[in-house]
């Protein structure tokens, strides 16, 4: 689906419509406006692949630093032979040959003990052990940048629609004025179960009932696309749907669920009100304490969704998230502008969607998350994908994102300290102390054993506790 939307939006003549939409009741004559090359799916692809050309690209440190590593050694290696040369001669008055033997024997000393290895795993030997325990908590990144730029997220985006919700409408309320539930119960029942509109499914789910119960006699059924159902039911003329079109919205039971910010479904018989449900889509288990955690670290959360205002309004106020950072009815192309209008080069914007109207903006993203469940064409375009539906995994990302970090510079300022000692001793810098070239080659397990060592001890790293 493009637009997310919760429950089924009403079409009337002149409105447009996506290929792959349900249809829940009646018939539509749709008239095609443009062909294959041109569709909904083509263009969100074409505009994926130009949102992930134009994202920077940054690369890594240690890549800068092996490829000026070899010819800064080797000139080091030619000074420290010079240096030898003019001391075996000056100072010492060796004859040529023991001159040259002895600067040789400095310079290999010192191009042996030099080791790019630990430059080189630096950043790759952490990488792979954060990829394993990014797996063990639920999360796949897809390339090293996504968690270099995890720990510096200020701005996390959310889909409302299958990321923050489940998309399944829940009976929260129920009123029965003057009524007797039970003697109700099969009524509305039966009258529910003739249609398979969300808000129908999940009262039909909420009253359940019993092999005992009386079955209703429910005939002329009709369900009336955007209003609701009616039926007669023996005598009696019964309707089910929406508070408006049964004309009851400023009853007394309707307006304290209506207050609530509830979708609201009423029943009447002749006219009569009988029954007010309130319905509500469905929190993902972990939404709420994530969304917490996301604000106790200061950073900014905004919802954006193509479903109606009044369903992200609602969610909005349930998670605590400001009225000025959510965007309802929102096209695909408008989710990528508006990830556009927050990014600086000051912040680190994180997309999290599922949809195939949500490729766009994970593309657009500095950090694209795709949650698990969702489409083909999102999961590609994300730069990290929850293998399981738990947002907690964003709070994994950023920690390990952070633990990533400190590792990797604890790597290269290891590298570089064994590298200035080692090639000082091995140089001959210091009179009374050297390193043989016999013995140079040891250096390569001197520097790369804790660089190993660092790198497997993230397995162990601690993660926020939600």
């Amino acid at each position: 689906m493009i637009t997310g939307e919760s429950i089924p939006v009403l079409k009337r003549p002149g409105s447009s419509v996506v290929a792959g939409s349900i249809n829940h009741s009646g018939t539509l004559t749709v008239r095609l406006t443009r062909l294959t090359a041109n569709n909904s799916i083509k263009t969100i692809g074409l505009m994926v692949d130009e949102a992930k050309s134009s994202k920077a690209r940054f690369q890594e440190l240690a890549d800068r630093v092996a490829g000026v590593f070899v010819p800064i050694i080797l000139a080091i290696t030619i000074i420290v032979f010079a240096i030898w040369i003019g001391v075996g001669k000056v100072n010492h008055g060796y004859s040529a040959s023991q001159t040259c033997i002895n600067a040789m024997t400095y310079a290999i000393a010192a191009l042996i003990v030099s080791c790019p290895c630990a430059i080189g795993l630096a950043v790759p030997m952490v990488l792979v052990i954060a990829g394993g325990v990014a797996a063990k908590h639920g999360v796949i990144f897809q390339c090293a940048e996504t968690i270099e730029k995890a720990r510096n997220v200020t701005h996390v985006v959310f889909d409302k629609t299958g990321t923050l919700t489940k998309g399944e409408m829940r009976v929260v309320e129920e009123r029965f004025p003057n009524q007797d539930k039970l003697a109700l119960m099969p009524l509305i029942y039966d009258l529910c179960s003739t249609s398979k509109h969300p808000v129908s499914s999940a009262i039909t789910e909420h009253l359940g009932r019993s092999d005992k119960e009386e079955v209703s006699r429910l005939c002329n059924i009709k369900s009336l696309s955007g209003f609701g159902i009616e039926a007669d039911w023996g005598d009696d003329h019964v309707r089910l749907g929406s508070a408006y079109w049964l004309s009851a919205e400023n009853l007394p039971a309707v307006k304290q669920v209506l207050s609530k910010g509830l979708t609201v479904c009423c029943v009447t018989v002749n006219k009569g009100l009988v029954a007010v449900f309130g319905l509500q889509d469905t929190l993902q288990q972990d939404t709420e304490i994530v969304i917490s955690e996301l604000q106790r670290r200061n950073i900014e959360i905004s919802i954006i969704s193509g479903d109606n205002e009044k369903a992200v309004s609602l969610v909005a106020t349930r998670l605590g998230v400001p009225s000025s950072n959510i965007r309802a009815r929102y096209s695909p192309g408008d989710k990528q502008n508006y990830i556009k209008s927050i990014t600086s080069k000051d912040s680190t914007v994180l997309f999290c969607g599922d949809g195939t109207n949500d490729a766009i903006a994970l593309a657009e993203a500095a950090i694209g998350m795709h949650v698990s469940g969702g489409t083909d064409i999102a999961k590609s375009a994300a730069d990290a994908v929850l293998i399981r539906p738990n947002l907690k995994g964003i709070i994994v990302l950023m920690d390990l994102s952070q633990a990533f970090y400190r590792r990797v510079v604890l790597n290269f300022v290891w590298s570089f300290v064994y590298n200035a000692f080692a090639i000082l001793l091995a140089a001959g810098a210091f009179p009374k102390i050297r390193i043989e070239p016999q013995y140079a080659g040891l250096g390569e397990i001197v520097s790369v054993l804790p660089v190993i060592a660092i790198g497997v001890q993230l397995r162990w790293a601690r993660f926020t506790k939600i």
